[in-house]
């Protein structure tokens, strides 16, 4: 019987909504981590006016659920700005970039603070400009903290992602319904979008683990020496 639903047109259906899923994520997850990178330096910088904005983005974004900013974004948006509607895939990569983008700039912040304060002192002692002491010293540091929950992040928007189907966007999920609707066989459809989820996910994990081994490889090999 599952023969008769999984036949070459909709696998090919499933394929299309997997690239499209992963391309989603992907972007959303570059962009995010760009924007969270610009307000965790807003939140630790002394200038008070960018802390506030970095903060206000943050607690707006981290406060508010996805479904209701992707909505705001597709339907409010454009009714108040004409000149910034948006394709329904741009729309979702633009929410699910902010979206990402405030928890990102926590989880950076937090682990640029984890570094300890010595670090910089020395550095700046060496003569080190600030800039220098941020890209050379701290960031390297900081990622090998930053990272798994980073990584966790990730496989969290690529099922986030799923929420992009109710402005239309035909990822994976979307793409599973209209199937549905045609051959009337959810159970085996829908087994198939979350072992393909599954997958996915796993294949994140395995590569943020592989990540975070060669970022502690200096630290081990100092421990053991």
């Amino acid at each position: 019987m599952w023969a008769d639903v999984f036949t070459p047109d909709t696998l090919r259906a499933l394929w299309r909504g997997t690239q499209l899923t992963l391309s989603l994520t992907l972007l959303s997850s570059v962009f995010g981590l760009a924007l969270g990178a610009l307000a965790a330096l807003g939140r630790l910088s002394r200038v008070k006016a960018l802390n506030l904005l970095a903060g206000s983005y943050i607690e707006t974004f981290r406060g508010t659920p996805l479904l209701v900013q992707l909505f705001f974004l597709f339907f409010a948006v454009p009714q108040l700005v004409p000149q910034a509607r948006l394709s329904p895939f741009n729309t979702a990569v633009v929410g699910l970039s902010l979206f990402a983008g405030a928890y990102a700039a926590e989880i950076l912040r937090s682990s640029l603070n984890a570094v300890a304060r010595g670090q910089a002192e020395a550095a700046r002692a060496l003569g080190l400009r600030p800039w220098d002491i941020l890209r050379l010293v701290l960031v390297p540091q900081a990622a090998r903290t930053a990272v798994p929950a980073l990584g966790n992040q990730f496989i969290g928007l690529l099922k986030d992602s799923s929420l992009a189907s109710v402005i239309t966007v035909t990822e994976l999920l979307l793409t599973t319904r209209g199937l549905v609707s045609v051959t009337y066989q959810p159970v085996p459809l829908y087994l198939a979008v979350g072992l393909i989820y599954f997958v996915l996910s796993n294949v994140a994990a395995r590569l943020f683990r592989q990540v975070e081994r060669r970022l502690d490889r200096p630290y081990q090999a100092g421990a053991q020496r």
